[in-house]
């Protein structure tokens, strides 16, 4: 499982799933923001309280945001036992990093992807959504957003592939870190399937 070449075998069809993505107009409104992970502590700086999931996919739907005016910043992700919920945490980083704090939208409510798209669903109708989140989480996140008929444009970031891996690699931690992340995907969508969510 810590073996690179295995791990990037186990990943690569998740992340592979969508490319990068190519924005054509009419640009659309929404950008939403999947929650990840942060830790509140006044002693740190507000870029290492966030994950560095969260980091990436922040950045991500920040640099899209200043691509085209117009656009609205969605955040979603719940506090569990913080003080702040993620998605206060997470649209803090976006206005430090010059976003109008009037272009930003909070869901600290829903708890995990499928709440996260029945909430965004009552703000954006039938209009088009550009969604932000990890490539290894896109299909899941994308899958449950169009099932509640969300007309979704995916956007992954995050992602732990970046390139092909040489056979002769020694077993390590960033390995064993990606066969993780594959494994939780796709449980994820097992355990979707079995709800009826997918």
């Amino acid at each position: 499982m810590s073996y690179p070449p295995f791990s990037a075998l186990l990943l690569k069809p998740l992340e592979n799933a969508y490319p990068k993505v190519q924005l054509h107009s009419p640009f659309p409104r929404y950008i939403h923001v999947l929650g990840n992970g942060h830790t509140s502590s006044q002693n740190i700086p507000l870029s290492s309280e966030l994950s560095l999931t969260s980091l990436a996919r922040v950045n991500e739907g920040i640099l899209l945001y200043k691509s085209h005016p117009g656009m609205k910043l969605i955040f979603s992700g719940y506090g569990g036992g913080d003080s702040v919920s993620n998605a206060r945490k997470n649209s803090q980083l976006a206005i430090a990093l010059g976003v109008n704090s009037n272009d930003i939208v909070i869901l600290e409510e829903a708890k995990d992807t499928a709440e996260e798209a029945i909430a965004v669903k009552k703000i954006v109708g039938s209009q088009p959504l550009i969604l932000v989140t990890s490539a290894s989480h896109m299909v899941r996140a994308s899958s449950i957003f169009r099932k509640n008929g969300i007309c979704v444009i995916e956007a992954p970031t995050d992602f732990l592939v970046k390139k092909e891996d040489t056979l002769w690699q020694f077993p390590s931690s960033g390995g064993l870190r990606r066969s993780e992340c594959a494994f939780h995907e796709y449980l994820g969508l097992l355990w979707e399937k079995l709800k009826g969510s997918l």
